[in-house]
């Protein structure tokens, strides 16, 4: 399978595919979509290209791709987002991950490391998840409290 992380900054993914463990081949597993968001796969490969159309196509309800076996972590300006066969986005507030090394890049995270560097561990102890790891690290809209909201309006009418 693979491992995808968000460390709240950073998404990252490996970049080995395997079929009933064994190492088949590397690809791509970290795209931008059309709207500029970006999107990490994991799980059944042939799905991913239908779910790309389909987000591409502004994720029409009455055109949901039938998909199994799929997860995937969505980051753009309006957030970050779980996704699974359901295609229904879920906000997410922490660092997540996904996949069969899952579990070793939270434990990585959880003890100081960045995305890549989980993604690195988990490939130490899943031999499902390997290669060349992709990453990037978007731009977000930060989000404004009311209090500086305010205190910006006060200091701009003094």
């Amino acid at each position: 399978m693979t491992t995808i992380v968000w460390d709240g900054t950073t998404l990252a993914t490996d970049s080995l595919i395997s079929v009933n463990g064994s190492t088949y081949n590397h690809a791509q597993k970290l795209f931008r979509l059309d709207n500029g968001e970006w999107v990490a796969f994991a799980g059944e490969q042939q799905g991913w290209w239908e779910v790309m159309e389909w987000l591409n196509a502004g994720s029409p309800r009455h055109a949901k791709p039938h998909v199994t076996r799929i997860e995937m972590i969505i980051v753009g300006p309006d957030g970050v987002f779980e996704m699974f066969d359901r295609l229904v986005r879920m906000p997410v507030t922490g660092p997540i991950a996904y996949g069969t090394g899952w579990k070793w890049a939270l434990a990585a995270i959880d003890h100081g490391k960045d995305a890549v560097a989980a993604v690195k561990y988990a490939a130490t102890r899943d031999h499902d998840t390997g290669g060349e790891v992709q990453a990037v690290t978007p731009r977000m809209q930060t989000s404004v409290t009311f209090d500086e909201m305010m205190q910006e309006a006060e200091t701009s009418v003094a």
